[in-house]
């Protein structure tokens, strides 16, 4: 057996005994090549912080957390809890940036959830927090009616890569999916693309953001899949000691839903920076889609 061919079998085997044992799954993956540098790139992100919030709400209520004062939300995330530990009925709606009114930049994060059952549910909000690299601005997709399941996309301006994104499952009977960095060039990913579905309904209403920014060299993604009973996800850890600066999940199985998608830190007791991702669904298995973008500290 290849090398290469090890590293999916190996990881097959190890959320097999994760999920017998009740444990979470750690994923540490190769790192991509470097991307390849702008002829100018902007300068290393500065000032990074990440903060976050929790509070128990009712359905789709709103959880936001801010940024230190002069600094701006680069990215963000959220994870939902139920507090009756009945979790294959809770998903995220939302996890996108708090846009500052009539200024292209975001001051926070926000997130909501939903229990089917009706219960209130514990939610958690991320906001990744730096000084505005160059170039830096969010772009909203309005919100717009699509039929439940299908790929929405927002784009940086050319020129432009992504820094973060999120967006908002709008509905009654609606869930969060898929929130993931796309269209993937030499600089960088361009777009980001948000998914949802209804339960009841043909469409969902959705609304996209992303963060985008002149390239900047220092920031890497790293990209891998998981393939696993419910809860399905893990943890992408960043390499050789970066730090966690964004990412994303795309959950690939029908009747799914996010349950978590935001970063984790060493200052919380990670043995490295990373993004953590849980998703379920009434069908198993889950395949996951996990993305991390991490920068020298």
């Amino acid at each position: 057996m290849s090398f290469q061919q090890f590293l999916p079998w190996a990881a097959t085997r190890i959320a097999g005994c994760a999920t017998a044992l009740g444990l979470a799954l750690a994923v540490t993956a190769p790192a991509q090549p470097a991307a390849a540098a702008d002829p100018a790139p902007a300068p290393r992100l500065t000032g990074v912080k990440v903060v976050k919030n929790t509070d128990t709400v009712s359905d789709f209520q709103q959880v936001s957390v801010a940024c230190p004062t002069g600094s701006v939300a680069i990215s963000g995330g959220a994870e939902t809890a139920s507090p009756a530990d009945v979790n294959d009925r809770i998903g995220l709606v939302g996890s996108f940036p708090e846009v500052e009114v009539n200024r292209p930049s975001a001051r926070g994060w926000i997130a909501n959830a939903r229990d089917w059952a009706g219960e209130p549910v514990t939610v958690t909000v991320w906001a990744v927090c730096a000084a505005a690299p160059r170039g830096y601005e969010v772009v909203t997709a309005p919100h717009a009616d699509v039929p439940s399941n299908q790929p929405s996309t927002v784009s940086c301006p050319a020129g432009k890569t992504i820094l973060g994104g999120g967006g908002e499952i709008q509905g009654e009977y609606t869930t969060l999916t898929k929130s993931y960095p796309s269209a993937f060039t030499s600089s960088g990913p361009t777009q980001w693309t948000v998914e949802g579905r209804n339960n009841q309904w043909g469409n969902v209403g959705v609304a996209g953001y992303v963060t985008c920014a002149d390239p900047i060299a220092d920031n890497q993604w790293t990209t891998y899949k998981v393939s696993k009973n419910q809860p399905s996800g893990g943890f992408l850890t960043c390499l050789n000691g970066r730090r966690v600066t964004s990412g994303g999940a795309a959950a690939n199985a029908q009747e799914s839903a996010l349950r978590a998608s935001r970063p984790g830190l060493t200052g919380e007791g990670a043995d490295r920076d990373g993004w953590w991702v849980q998703a379920g669904s009434f069908y198993e298995p889950i395949e996951v889609d996990l993305y991390v973008m991490c920068s020298t500290r």
